[in-house]
């Protein structure tokens, strides 16, 4: 795929809530738009990589990852200082499926 995609699963607290995700699976491209290697975002959580990563991000992974819904995000990554849209869906339930596209 040209553009960059990946797959993550959330990791939740006793009470339900996101509170992490883990990088399953990053195409080549994932490493242009993150400026990080595939190797060192594949198994590893997102606040693993990216130490001071905003946490804005879990509530729309997490609805996606739980309810199946699918959601389209207009928003500046500070982590990587790219502004982003990223299309998410439900590939199976407690995952989500992320296509970004840096402006």
């Amino acid at each position: 795929m040209p553009v960059a995609y990946c797959m993550i699963e959330l990791v939740f607290d006793a009470d339900g809530h996101g509170v992490d995700f883990v990088f399953r699976y990053c195409n080549k491209h994932m490493e242009v738009v993150e400026g990080i290697p595939v190797e060192e975002m594949f198994n590893r959580s997102f606040y693993e990589v990216f130490k001071n990563g905003d946490r804005k991000w879990l509530i729309t992974y997490a609805d996606v990852a739980l309810n199946g819904v699918q959601r389209t995000l207009y928003d500046y990554s500070p982590e990587i200082d790219k502004n982003l849209t990223i299309y998410c869906y439900q590939p199976q339930p407690g995952y989500c499926a992320c296509v970004l596209v840096p402006e």
